[in-house]
């Protein structure tokens, strides 16, 4: 074989394909502060499911939601003034970066494309 073609076939054989994953939700959060109540309601995820985590609220230990996409849930407690909150389409872990929860309807939509090589 010519040494030529050897070269290419030995730079392909060291690639791969990249493996690309795309993660997307899209959830309203409703809070009521004078009730204290929280209601979830997925519209889309790209793992079937919305997940919210609800911290500090009136020293309240903190509080964690899910549905699944279509489908609602709710708290009788966690929504309060000082809380704040995260959400995607994974159960958000402690550190995840809080938005501060407001009165009423949040509407929160997330999209975000991971590239894994191989």
């Amino acid at each position: 074989m010519n040494k030529m073609m050897l070269v290419p076939l030995a730079l392909l054989a060291g690639c791969s394909a990249a493996k690309t994953e795309k993660q997307n939700v899209s959830l309203v959060l409703e809070a009521d502060f004078a009730s204290g109540k929280l209601m979830l309601t997925c519209r889309e995820s790209s793992s079937g499911s919305c997940h919210v985590l609800v911290a500090g609220a009136n020293g309240s230990p903190p509080v964690r939601l899910s549905a699944a996409k279509g489908a609602m849930a709710e708290s009788a407690n966690g929504a309060g003034e000082g809380a704040r909150f995260c959400a995607g389409a994974s159960e958000p872990e402690n550190g995840c970066r809080l938005t501060v929860l407001r009165d009423g309807e949040q509407i929160y939509r997330a999209s975000e494309v991971k590239s894994e090589s191989h």
